[in-house]
């Protein structure tokens, strides 16, 4: 598998399983006197060293300590540690796996969809169902993070933007770094330039609360777009800011970490594009925007390839690719606005009529209780009528008689 792994896919990091590797303990050195003794400590110096030269030369010790030298199983770990000790590893994004639990849980899934007797037919069919099942609790689960809010527990504004961010479930484990701040404890060590290196010393507890040990993990600080780098490697292994890192920033008093430091895969609001592919339960005549999208897909993904081949294909695909936004985005906004004209055009509901022709609001005039004034406006208006005084002539003389009587009734 190394092998294939490393012809096909040469830039990919290939592990292997650390749980299949500690399983392994009791059939390969269960008869050795200090078995529990080799046991600690090769746990020890699998999951704590912060360093490579710490973990080498821990191995070493052990291996001279208990005369291990002529042990082949050891000797082929060793060989291949670069695969699957934790110090060796975490400098690559992992999202925190260190076992083959994912592809375990995968085949779980599955297993209850299809079985040994499956035919080919029914396997088409079954993969599609057990894919179309895991997009609809993925939905589900979005749906839930855009609509609940998990609780904050310091209630720094650091906190509150990655809440902001993250899905429940992510933002339930940078919680945990959250809480592990009241065993962190930061201090200035030295500066470097403009970055300022931090010793935080983590107190470490036992399962029962006991202490175990105080361990010194070094952060490097640079204000300048805020780059942080911790010896622990928990941002660059799992994609989440370790307690060491926040604890500097808190004591730093930055309130709003990089965005750098925000994965888009852990986004709440993330588009996953295989969602768009289409499945045999789709209403394949109803959705025209996924069948345009799986038109243009293996397209956009040639033109990629053509682009990525050397620097002048990429500044040529770049600046083409920019000018077809500007041209898509233009089109769009004519297409929208089309659509509200013709909506307008066509909906009688919708007509907008002229000012005369809209009733008023409030009480029809004719309905309205008439004012004084009105009152006395009104006969004096018929009285001129019917004496036969026309134009402005009659004007003056309705507003003398309108004056004359509000100063007779205010007297």
């Amino acid at each position: 598998m190394a092998i294939a792994i490393e012809e096909v896919f040469p830039n990919l990091h290939h592990r292997l399983c650390l749980w299949h590797i500690m399983k392994k303990l009791p059939a390969k050195l269960g008869g050795h006197a200090q078995y529990k003794t080799i046991k600690k400590q090769l746990k020890n110096i699998v999951y704590n060293s912060l360093t490579i030269d710490e973990c080498d030369e821990n191995w070493l010790k052990m291996i001279e300590e208990f005369n291990l030298e002529n042990n082949d199983w050891l000797k082929s770990l060793h060989k291949e540690r670069n695969r699957w000790i934790h110090i060796y590893v975490k400098d690559k994004f992992w999202a925190g796996m260190s076992t083959s639990q994912r592809s375990e849980s995968m085949n779980a899934f599955f297993d209850d969809y299809i079985h040994s007797k499956t035919s080919l037919k029914q396997f088409v069919e079954q993969y599609d169902s057990a894919l179309k099942k895991k997009i609809e609790n993925e939905k589900h689960m979005d749906f839930v993070s855009f609509n609940s809010i998990m609780p904050v527990i310091l209630g720094h504004p650091i906190e509150r933007q990655f809440q902001n961010a993250y899905t429940n479930n992510l933002f339930k484990l940078f919680q945990d770094e959250i809480r592990g701040l009241m065993f962190c404890n930061a201090s200035l060590l030295k500066e470097e330039g403009t970055t300022l290196v931090f010793e935080v010393v983590e107190t470490m507890l036992g399962k029962n609360g006991e202490l175990v040990r105080e361990v010194s993990f070094r952060v490097h600080y640079t204000e300048l777009h805020c780059q942080l780098k911790c010896v622990c490697r928990l941002f660059e292994f799992r994609g989440i800011l370790c307690r060491h890192v926040i604890n500097v920033l808190i004591r730093m008093k930055v309130i709003e970490v990089s965005m750098n430091y925000i994965m888009d895969r852990w986004h709440k609001d993330i588009k996953r594009g295989y969602q768009s592919i289409s499945n045999i339960y789709d209403d394949y005549g109803c959705d025209g925007e996924r069948h345009r999208y799986n038109i243009l897909t293996p397209l956009i993904q040639e033109v990629q390839q053509l682009g990525a081949k050397n620097d002048n294909s990429c500044s040529v695909l770049v600046e083409m690719l920019k000018d077809t936004k500007e041209k898509l985005i233009a089109i769009d906004f004519e297409h929208s606005r089309a659509e509200q004209l013709k909506e307008v055009s066509t909906s009688g509901a919708k007509a907008i009529h002229s000012p005369l022709k809209v009733r008023s609001r409030g009480r029809p005039p004719t309905k309205r209780k008439q004012s004084k004034v009105e009152q006395i406006m009104k006969k004096s208006i018929a009285k001129a009528r019917k004496k036969g005084v026309a134009g402005s002539e009659a004007c003056s003389e309705t507003i003398l008689a309108v004056l004359s009587k509000i100063l007779l009734e205010l007297l």
